[in-house]
């Protein structure tokens, strides 16, 4: 493709008007210069978009694709985990499969580009969408969008991260500033997207709806172009969140190259602010150019459905869908071994909760996936596990939502049924609106009901498992005591039932590690005191410390601590050390069980530094495999990067020179391993041991 050329032949409307979308989901088409319109869809963790002709072809050549023919209002697409649940999984190789298996079914259905990942900071626990997001911190959002990134750009269609930036809570996003210094910024809120564009080169990336200190990410220059694009050297296209443009012009100024979706006012801002001077040619070629490289980039998808190279095997998709299930799966508690169950003995269980029955696999807004290609039922698949030998009985929230029982009816019969088990497993969860785009939560516990049930058992019975469905970080103060295991599912996509019983069952071994710290009360969240604003900005007073940073340095126990998760397995973590910039740690299995293991690397930053810093920060991580017995290295390379901050007044990441701890453990707050590193300071770092 000639741009160049194709710009010169181009008419300065047929420019501006390429400039914004043609519908929801379209580009502009220019038959005459042979360009194709482009698709961009949702979602971040199953391709969502509506059956038309576009899709006709491939109905014709995959049938199977659509077990209840053409007429569906969606089309079929595998739901895989949420990004929470991902973000459990701290594994980029497996994210990387995910995004593979996403870019294969853009191609089927002709997509140029999918619109994620979603990579937002978890700042609060409040945020309606943190289902959607990896994590409270930076490095592992980053390694797993990374990830993601590279995944969907290997079939040939863009990845489209989002939400760029400081889009942190859903109430007021349209409108609401996030205020916030530059140090936090570049630390918390942009260290991911920096090292994405920078490692991964996204062709596409979403500006969020909200301004930042005072001015809307669509129109913040210094943002997408000084920052974006000439530090960082983003050069694909900025589209922007829909509906999020306010004046066309003053976002083609700040550098978003396409308006989502079609703005009937967009095309009379552009031609007032050309004739006023304010826009010029250099700036409108430059976008249109990127704009055609990037149709160049994902030309694989111009013959559409109709000239299919790659048929995409849904069937092995929701194979991998499972395998993410079972790699989310975060074991809290498991007192006296209860799980796995002991099929030995085992005679009665009783399942409560119709999350058992109708799992929600994903949140609700624009990453739900409308039509998976199949769900699993969690309860369907303990019955195929646990056989005609156990009695297996159900109750659902017909009986116990209290607004629609008598307490002494719904009381009795539970209690009664969990009097005669030998085994009670609760699923559990708050309503499908504390997961979804637009709403924030109210709360963090779990549905009073639910709660009440789980006491009520408790009383005639102590072996109880509590699952919990859940999109994001939720308190188990209130009801912990009662549940000997406590196992988290997530929103855990369309193979999670399947997972959720194998776990239950010891046929996979728990390997997951929380993303998110749990905290025990709302009030203890970071962020809390300044939520949700005063209805024009919310003040980032935490400033760098968001999530475990905060809890650590308030000295705040949390229900559960970020990266803590247990295993059927037992690790002990035995050696690590430093040499030559190689940071060797040695971690055995002592139990009977092969198992995966995730081993956290976090550095302490000298006491005596001018800058302040949070207590500790991950810098890497590894997930491993660790046959039963035996006792396995890692090495991590340990760069320069481990050290740095952002100088506002240098204007760069820079290594302050003093005496560094590197930890390595299994959680945030188990770190039995350190060893401590000398850095002599912005010129260099040099890999001293130094004895303890």
């Amino acid at each position: 493709m000639d741009r160049e050329k194709l710009i010169a032949e181009m008419s300065l409307e047929e420019k501006f008007r390429f400039l914004t979308g043609a519908g929801m989901n379209h580009s502009v088409e220019c038959k005459r210069l042979g360009i194709s319109s482009m698709r961009l869809h949702d979602g971040p963790y199953g391709l969502r978009m509506k059956a038309d002709d576009a899709v006709e072809d491939v109905f014709l050549k995959i049938k199977s694709a659509f077990p209840n023919g053409r007429e569906g209002a969606e089309v079929i697409s595998t739901a895989f985990p949420s990004g929470a649940a991902l973000g459990a999984a701290w594994d980029p190789e497996l994210v990387f499969s995910v995004g593979e298996a996403l870019g294969e079914e853009c191609r089927m259905y002709g997509v140029q580009a999918i619109l994620g990942p979603s990579m937002n900071i978890k700042r609060h626990p409040l945020c309606g969408r943190n289902f959607e997001y990896f994590s409270e911190d930076p490095i592992l959002t980053e390694a797993l969008a990374e990830a993601y990134v590279e995944g969907v750009q290997s079939q040939g269609v863009a990845a489209c991260p989002k939400h760029f930036a400081m889009n942190n809570q859903e109430r007021g996003r349209f409108s609401l500033s996030s205020e916030a210094d530059e140090r936090t910024m570049r630390e918390v809120y942009l260290r991911a997207f920096e090292g994405v564009v920078k490692k991964a080169a996204p062709w596409s990336l979403m500006c969020s709806y909200n301004r930042i200190n005072g001015i809307l990410a669509s129109e913040n220059g210094w943002l997408l172009r000084e920052v974006l694009r000439k530090e960082w050297g983003f050069d694909g296209i900025v589209v922007s969140d829909w509906g999020a443009v306010k004046n066309r012009a003053y976002s083609l100024l700040a550098s978003v190259d396409l308006c989502m979706p079609y703005q009937e006012e967009a095309l009379r801002q552009l031609e007032e602010a050309y004739r006023q001077g304010d826009l010029d040619d250099e700036v409108v070629d430059e976008a249109v150019g990127r704009l055609l490289t990037f149709y160049e980039r994902t030309r694989l998808q111009e013959e559409g459905a109709a000239g299919l190279e790659k048929i995409c095997d849904l069937k092995a998709h929701h194979g991998l869908a499972l395998k993410a299930a079972r790699e989310s799966m975060v074991l809290l508690k498991n007192e006296d071994h209860i799980l796995p169950l002991k099929r030995e003995g085992l005679k009665r269980v009783l399942v409560v909760g119709e999350r058992a029955r109708s799992p929600y696999i994903g949140g609700d807004g624009s990453s739900r996936v409308a039509n998976p290609y199949c769900v699993s039922s969690p309860l369907e698949e303990l019955k195929q596990r646990l056989g005609d030998g156990v009695e297996l009985e159900f109750l659902g929230d017909d009986l116990l939502h209290t607004f629609e029982n008598e307490i002494g009816v719904m009381e009795g019969r539970l209690c009664r049924k969990a009097a005669e088990a030998d085994v009670v497993l609760i699923f559990a969860g708050q309503e499908y609106s504390g997961s979804s785009e637009a709403v924030d939560r109210t709360n963090i516990e779990l549905e009073p009901y639910m709660e009440y049930a789980i006491r009520a058992c408790h009383r005639v019975n102590r072996q109880i498992v509590v699952v919990l469905n859940v999109g994001s970080a939720l308190s188990t103060r209130n009801w912990n005591r009662c549940a000997k295991a406590i196992l988290v599912s997530w929103l855990g996509g369309q193979a999670m039932g399947q997972a959720i019983a194998e776990t239950l069952c010891g046929e996979n071994n728990p390997s997951g590690k929380l993303a998110e710290t749990i905290p025990g009360r709302l009030a203890d969240a970071p962020g809390m005191a300044e939520y949700p604003g005063d209805g024009y900005k919310t003040v980032y007073r935490e400033g760098l410390l968001t999530g475990y940073r905060y809890y650590q340095e308030k000295g705040i126990t949390p229900d559960y601590p970020f990266g803590f998760g247990l295993s059927y397995s037992d690790f002990t973590y035995v050696a690590m050390s430093l040499k030559e910039g190689v940071l060797r740690v040695s971690v055995k299995n002592n139990s009977e069980r092969d198992g995966e293991e995730i081993i956290q690397v976090y550095v302490q930053f000298p006491q005596n530094s001018w800058a302040s810093h949070p207590p500790m920060e991950l810098k890497a991580f590894r997930r491993v495999f660790i046959k039963a017995g035996d006792c396995q290295s890692v090495e991590f390379e340990v760069t320069e990067d481990f050290f740095t901050y952002y100088n506002v007044s240098l204007r760069r990441w820079v290594c302050e020179e003093g005496e560094y701890t590197i930890y390595g453990g299994p959680s945030s707050t188990q770190l039995p391993l350190s060893v401590k590193i000398n850095c002599k300071g912005p010129r260099g770092v040099t890999m001293n041991l130094w004895e303890e």
